[in-house]
């Protein structure tokens, strides 16, 4: 049996689970099979490195020699190119096996990257086409490696198609649109390597952090004043809360002096109203990918793709289960029992288990999301340790995501809230509170215990006592700026992207100096603005969640096989050929925006790709390239040779302004866009 896993250190986890006695074979430069017996059968691994195919242009199709909506309109327009040394690689290993089994990662990426081999292999040995398996692993667990692989599964191309799709119209987005803007602006500003790149989710996302840039400059601060009283206990003479002027805030201050010259003296108030209920907050529901980006970015203070790098590490370790998932349901039956009994030996968490009546069942169960069947993200009950591959960092996202799995076995969070109302001379006076009879499962999750507020119990009627009435002004502030973690579940209720593209779309508009983050937040830049202005006024239906949520939406229908591939990828062929149309007939309207922004620009430089001279660099021979850096747009590409190593590499000839490498072999398969001829 062929078995195809995604990288080498998934498939050096399987054989090390699963084979007694492996063998390694060397059958590329830097690719290496593994093989074994298992139960009886030979299997013999191959490691994948991610997608080994690319979409491109057919001959002919290069920039200046058809109009870009040419690209849309040809369905023969792009080609799938496949990466040559892998394509030999699966030939000759397809030829000598009956069985192929696709153990690529268990999500609709994992399925189109299994599909991509697949596809090489049966044109290879066509019998495999009846004989493909699938392997779904939650973790990499020695446990659920085992019960994988005795479980295969049919194997369905509907997910990996849905992805292609996605792929495809990416490609058509980003060659056509991207031609037809570049060589509109290269019209107007006769700039070397000019390139102004667009995306179907890079332009809706920039366009959120730009939108919200604009409030916050637009914002005007505004001085306003909240009227305070002291509310006392009458017995013991202390100050029980303070209430609030239900007219709060005001915008005048002249109407502030005015009732407090009236209250001036008062101590005496009437209760109007006393409620008070107790409410339950049960735990929260399972975890999906943005749920636990949003929680590590947002307590580590990380960037998005930093938080998905270390949930990554924490699943190949064997910590965590699979982290790219947009489901929030168990199902039923899940071994929840073999994981908190694995916790609890855990000292930091034993206290928490006289709190959980029922290990079977999570007490809150989401809804199923998405169309992969794999479960929540939940810990595998392997216990961390520091060392070489672990960090703190790592130890801390784990405790996070270890927690959060606990609570949802806890008791419900009880908490007595209500509200007093009172008059102060006729004036209304009013106080929320709320007090924690107990904490239950946010004992476990620290990070969502509630905020206390002093506790009192009044009667209708009754006359109490008060002090210091007072003003205090503030000032009003603008709404907070995109951060990692609100940022991405924003773009998920938008449908914009999906779990795994979400961040590696931020470090794209980042690297292009489209936004820049400080701190915690992200800003957008003046060629950010630029872009979204221009684009808002000729492109609208790209620039808005418009479009890209409706591909979302055929996606699954595809993925679900409510609708067929090749009549999903017509109909949104036609609906982009609309798009593209209105575009070109605002393009002469699009020079005059450039135009202008582009003498608004000015000079403004990124300062993002600035690499540090290392006197320890090894020095490298130089040679020419055709081809304009894809980060910079500005430097172009010189092939490079390691004088250490000897191995070539492409670089960016303005280095180190703009430090953008790429190996020889990977060159066109970067993840930068397309690469662009020198003019």
């Amino acid at each position: 049996m062929l078995v195809i896993g995604e990288k080498a250190s998934q498939v050096r986890t399987f054989c090390d689970v699963l084979l007694s006695a492996v063998s390694t074979k060397k059958v590329g430069k830097r690719v290496y099979t593994r093989s074994g017996r298992w139960k009886g059968n030979t299997l013999t691994f191959l490691p994948l490195s991610g997608h080994i195919t690319t979409l491109d242009t057919k001959k002919g199709y290069g920039w200046g020699e058809v109009p870009p909506i040419a690209l849309v309109q040809d369905p023969k327009a792009l080609i799938v190119k496949e990466n040559y040394e892998f394509r030999k690689i699966i030939r000759d290993l397809a030829q000598n096996n009956d069985e192929l089994w696709l153990a690529t990662d268990p999500d609709s990426e994992g399925d189109n990257i299994a599909y991509e081999a697949y596809t090489i292999a049966i044109r290879s040995n066509p019998k495999l086409k009846s004989n493909t398996r699938r392997i779904c692993n939650s973790s990499l667990t020695s446990g659920e490696i085992v019960r994988a692989f005795n479980q295969l599964t049919s194997w369905s191309i509907n997910q990996a198609l849905a992805v292609q799709g996605r792929r495809t119209i990416d490609a058509w987005v980003g060659f056509a649109g991207t031609r037809e803007v570049t060589i509109a602006a290269r019209k107007v500003r006769k700039q070397r390597g000019l390139v102004l790149s667009v995306g179907r989710v890079q332009l809706p996302t920039l366009k959120l952090i730009v939108d919200r840039d604009n409030e916050h400059e637009a914002f005007l601060t505004q001085q306003k004043y909240n009227i305070l009283a002291d509310l006392l206990d009458n017995s013991r003479k202390e100050v029980l809360a303070s209430v609030q002027h239900d007219r709060s805030p005001f915008t005048k201050e002249e109407n502030v002096q005015t009732i407090l010259t009236k209250l001036k003296m008062s101590t005496l108030g009437k209760i109007t109203s006393f409620q008070r209920r107790q409410t339950l907050i049960p735990p929260p529901r399972p975890m999906n990918t943005t749920d636990a980006i949003a929680l590590i970015s947002r307590n580590l203070k990380v960037k998005a793709e930093e938080a998905l790098a270390i949930l990554s590490t924490l699943y190949e370790q064997g910590y965590i289960s699979y982290p790219r998932t947009e489901n929030r349901k168990f199902k039923e039956n899940f071994p929840h029992k073999e994981i908190l009994i694995n916790l609890q030996k855990h000292d930091p968490y034993k206290i928490f288990f006289h709190q959980i009546k029922s290990m079977i069942q999570v007490r809150t169960n989401g809804r199923k999301q998405g169309t992969e069947d794999h479960d929540p993200i939940h810990p595998t009950g392997e216990i961390p340790q520091i060392g070489a591959k672990l960090t703190p960092t790592h130890l801390k996202s784990w405790t996070y995501i270890a927690r959060w799995y606990i609570g949802m076995f806890m008791e419900d969070l009880i908490q007595q809230r209500g509200v007093v109302k009172l008059e102060i001379k006729e004036e209304p006076f009013s106080q929320k509170y709320q007090t924690t009879e107990k904490f239950g499962w946010t004992e476990a999750m620290t990070w969502r215990k509630p905020r206390e507020t002093p506790s009192f119990t009044f009667e209708k009627g009754q006359i109490v006592q008060v002090r210091n009435i007072r003003s205090e002004a503030f000032k009003t502030k603008p709404p907070a700026r995109w951060g990692d973690a609100a940022l991405i579940k924003r773009l998920e209720k938008l449908k914009i992207g999906t779990k795994s593209s979400r961040p590696e779309v931020i470090k794209k508009l980042e690297l292009r100096n489209y936004i820049i983050r400080k701190g915690t937040s992200y800003e957008s830049t003046l060629t950010g603005k630029t872009l979204i202005k221009v684009f808002d006024a000729i492109w609208p239906d790209l620039v808005t969640p418009k479009f890209t949520r409706q591909v979302e939406i055929r996606m699954d229908e595809v993925a679900t096989e409510k609708c067929s591939y090749a009549t999903m990828l017509e109909a949104i062929r036609t609906e982009y050929l609309s798009l593209h149309q209105k575009l070109i007939l605002q393009i002469q309207e699009l020079q005059v925006l450039l135009k202008q922004a582009f003498s608004n620009l000015g000079t403004e430089r990124s300062t993002k790709y600035i690499a540090k001279t290392s006197q320890n660099r090894p020095k490298s021979k130089i040679s020419k390239s055709p081809y304009s850096c894809p980060v910079c747009n500005v430097g172009d590409l010189r092939e490079r040779t390691n004088s250490r190593t000897g191995e070539k590499f492409y670089g960016c000839s303005r280095y180190p302004t703009c430090s953008f490498t790429s190996p020889r072999a990977k060159l066109k398969n970067h993840k930068f866009g397309p690469l662009v001829y020198k003019k």
